[in-house]
């Protein structure tokens, strides 16, 4: 029976790790939301529909531990559409409370990095040009009178 106590324990302990992290929803950070659905930042710091993906590039790039969950919700979201699930745990703090970057210190900074830096991402900056072209496409229409 000790074995079996020491095997589920020590299971529970890597399952426990990122428990204490902490956690970053899109929602967050999302400048279409108000603060009662769910957005913790100020609106002008916020960015347009992000999404857990591009959130986990950028805490990538700072080289802080964290973990994707693609399957999680929101618990204020109220349409649970697929690009709107997602989560991200970050490690901000060793297990004395000691931070592992050395300008992210609390979570607060940590979403307002991410806001800031999601709209520099590749996967962001093409897709404004998409949406630039039929605009392009506009010049060429036929002017009204004239033949």
């Amino acid at each position: 029976k000790q074995w079996y106590q020491r095997r589920v324990r020590g299971a529970m302990d890597i399952v426990s790790e990122s428990k204490s992290w902490n956690c970053i929803y899109p929602a967050y950070i999302n400048s279409n939301r108000s603060i009662e659905r769910g957005r913790r930042i100020p609106k002008e710091k916020a960015v347009d529909n992000p999404t857990y993906q591009e959130i986990g590039d950028v805490v990538r790039s700072l080289g802080l531990n964290h973990e994707l969950q693609p399957t999680k919700h929101y618990c204020r979201e109220l349409d649970r559409e697929r690009w709107q699930l997602g989560r991200v745990k970050v490690q901000l703090c060793d297990g004395e409370g000691a931070p592992l970057h050395e300008t992210i210190h609390t979570k607060r900074q940590l979403m307002e990095y991410c806001a800031a830096m999601i709209p520099k991402l590749k996967t962001r900056s093409s897709k404004p040009a998409d949406n630039q072209q039929p605009g392009a496409s506009g010049k060429n229409k036929k002017k009204k009178g004239r033949k």
